[in-house]
């Protein structure tokens, strides 16, 4: 018999495949069965199907099995009202008693991540992930986007070399890519004009808090022929806007069910607030100061009360942060021709976060190297990459977008782990 999802069943027969989420066995066994789109009440009266119930008596909480039966629907069933009766149940394993509980501590859940995942909540936020992404590609798509796919082994980095993960390559050195933002402007020399890529970064960088992962998947975009980082900024809005239109259409009730509150909509225009405004209302109105030794950027502290103040202000979940000092952002970044101290740069902030860094990028050749050479970086070092301008570049700019950091704070979660499906941290290297 062909299978049925449990979210599609209706009144007759059927066949069900899922785990075992519950047993319940009195006078007659109550089974609940849980498939990827929700869970359905098996019920077996043993003097009715005493093969059927003895078959079923050998299975343990999150056994896999097949099961065949009739549908019925009754309004004091839970689960939607319908509940099966049982023909034949085929164990497809028995699981062992499990290693975690509801209350494990987050360590243990990550020891044993496949079976954390046996939730509904959690297996819905990846849904919500799968949606992102599907709403972002139809974005980039409308809008005359090109996919890109960049290399992971590289014998540059982005930074100059910091915050990479070194490896052989055969009879050489290479690097994990910690970022595709150099072959990104590769592909606006090549005249691609507009493209995206969605893809795993990595980082090495020792960070143990709740917002760093050594392995996580990035949305970069890139484009040509702008004038300012604002026009990023305009492409960076759009893109969410579209996408939080569709995922609130196609998972709005399902988000309000399980999390209790509205999915956020973005029915505004985000707020863009220079760094140093931001300085000046944290200071005045917030009465708070980010520490001297991180002037030129924002603190987690700074960076939480002016969403607060831009919430209560504007409405919006959202902030640009704009023009960064140019020493404080990467050597890439062009500076504003009328203060050269300040680039062209920005951060979108997000219930508190950073989630997105962004910029006009710097497309001369002398004056590129120069800002490698300013950023104390051996020229000779990067002239793989500065070979790029050498034949002619647009002005370009673009921004690079976290996944994990977006949806930890669309589901208000503390830790980026909780949103990463095998999460990667300097202390985890499995399962």
């Amino acid at each position: 018999m062909k299978r049925t999802y449990i979210k599609n069943l209706v009144e007759g027969e059927c066949c069900i495949k899922g785990y075992v989420e519950t047993i319940r066995d009195k006078k007659i066994m109550f089974i609940v069965i849980r498939d990827v789109t929700g869970a359905v009440q098996v019920t077996i009266v043993k003097d009715e199907c005493p093969e059927v119930y003895e078959q079923a008596k050998k299975l343990t909480p999150h056994s896999f099995v097949s099961i065949e039966g009739k549908c019925v629907f009754s309004e004091y069933v839970r689960n939607g009202g319908k509940e099966i009766y049982p023909d034949k149940i085929d164990i497809m394993s028995i699981a062992d008693v499990l290693p975690i509980a509801p209350d494990s501590g987050p360590d243990l859940r990550m020891d044993y991540r496949w079976i954390d995942l046996r939730d509904e909540k959690k297996v819905f936020m990846f849904k919500i992930q799968s949606a992102f992404e599907k709403y972002a590609i139809e974005f980039f798509d409308k809008e005359g986007f090109i996919e890109i796919h960049t290399p992971k082994i590289t014998t540059i980095s982005s930074e100059g070399g910091s915050e990479v993960f070194e490896m052989k390559y055969f009879d050489r050195k290479a690097y994990l890519t910690q970022s595709p933002q150099l072959y990104k402007q590769m592909s606006m020399m090549a005249g691609f004009d507009k493209t995206y890529e969605i893809g795993e970064l990595f980082r090495s960088n020792p960070s143990f808090t709740n917002r760093h992962a050594t392995e996580f998947t990035c949305i970069d975009v890139e484009i040509s022929f702008i004038e300012s980082h604002h026009e990023v900024m305009d492409v960076e809005e759009a893109m969410f806007k579209y996408i939080m239109k569709g995922m609130k259409e196609e998972y709005g009730e399902e988000y309000k069910r399980l999390f209790g509150k509205e999915m956020i909509e973005m029915n505004y225009d985000i707020p863009r607030i220079p760094l140093y405004d931001a300085y000046k209302i944290l200071k005045e109105e917030m009465n708070y100061e980010v520490p001297r030794a991180l002037k030129g950027d924002l603190d987690p502290d700074g960076e939480k009360l002016i969403c607060e103040w831009v919430k209560k202000k504007y409405g919006s979940d959202f902030v640009f942060i704009t023009d960064f000092p140019a020493k404080a952002r990467a050597f890439y970044s062009m500076h504003k021709e009328d203060n050269p101290e300040l680039s062209k740069t920005y951060d979108l902030l997000f219930k508190g976060l950073e989630i997105t860094s962004g910029a006009q990028r710097e497309h001369r050749y002398e004056q590129l190297k120069q800002n490698i050479i300013d950023n104390g970086i051996n020229p000779d070092d990067m002239q793989v990459y500065l070979d790029f301008f050498r034949y002619g570049a647009p002005t370009h700019g673009g921004f690079g977008l976290g996944i994990a950091r977006t949806l930890a704070k669309l589901f208000d979660l503390p830790n980026v782990r909780d949103v990463i499906f095998i999460f990667r941290g300097p202390n985890r290297l499995t399962p």
